[in-house]
């Protein structure tokens, strides 16, 4: 099926699903963590079925089991969920049920999200801000957390719709290998960020104007940016050793 091929999710059951997801955490459980949240999510979809007690008992039972995974991929998921439900309600074979289909794209979307959003995308936001405010751009401050929030809105808004298109083809997103590639970006970017506040902080408790003030800001972030390739390289500990003695000489002459 192409992509022109593929049903598109109705524009009302849209919004009230993602509104709804907003709130996917909301009442998170040390249980079965996001299930109510699942569940809540999922009721626009079943009231728009017809009353069947039996039907309805079975759906609400299956999405108040144990379920968790990376809020900010969740759509893709949500919308998958959504579009099994289409097809089992109109007859058509899915071969896979959903509680088979959440199980296991849940603990997929699980990893690759903390990977990236906890791992990269919101340290690297973090400290952005923070050297936005160590430079003085307290405006920057709040571009930089609503652009962030813009972005994950439209994300969560533009997957739900993916995830619907998709079906079980969901599995076949999960298999790009731009996910990793995104990941070792925003790590790297993250790593470097660090690097950059930690050495601008340095440079604020710096006497020399020079050093402190241009050049300690700009080694943080090569650090920052080199540490975790080299890290992953294993490279011999006493080059290890060197390297962080040299970074010692610097620091102390700088400061």
């Amino acid at each position: 099926m192409t992509g022109n091929d593929r049903p598109g999710l109705a524009l009302r059951l849209r919004w009230q699903v993602f509104l709804r997801s907003l709130t996917l955490q909301a009442s998170w459980n040390g249980q079965r963590m996001q299930n109510l949240g699942l569940l809540a999510t999922m009721l626009p979809w079943l009231s728009q079925q017809s009353r069947n007690l039996n039907r309805d008992r079975l759906f609400c039972r299956r999405y108040y089991e144990f379920f968790n995974t990376n809020p900010y991929l969740s759509n893709y998921l949500i919308g998958g969920l959504i579009r099994l439900e289409d097809d089992q309600a109109a007859g058509r074979p899915t071969g896979l049920s959903a509680t088979v289909f959440r199980d296991s794209l849940g603990r997929a979307f699980a990893s690759l999200g903390d990977q990236l959003f906890w791992l990269g995308l919101q340290p690297t936001v973090a400290m952005g801000a923070c050297l936005l405010a160590i430079v003085g751009w307290t405006q920057g401050v709040v571009v930089v957390v609503a652009g962030f929030a813009l972005l994950q809105f439209v994300l969560r808004w533009v997957s739900l719709g993916r995830g619907y298109a998709l079906g079980l083809d969901l599995v076949d997103l999960l298999a790009d290998e731009r996910w990793h590639r995104w990941i070792r970006i925003s790590r790297r970017t993250a790593a470097g960020t660090i690097g950059l506040v930690s050495g601008a902080l340095l440079a604020r408790l710096g006497s020399n104007e020079l050093v402190g003030g241009h050049v300690l800001p700009w080694i943080g972030l090569i650090v920052g940016w080199a540490l975790p390739a080299l890290l992953r390289r294993r490279l011999p500990g006493e080059g290890l050793l060197l390297l962080a003695s040299l970074l010692a000489v610097v620091l102390a002459f700088a400061i």
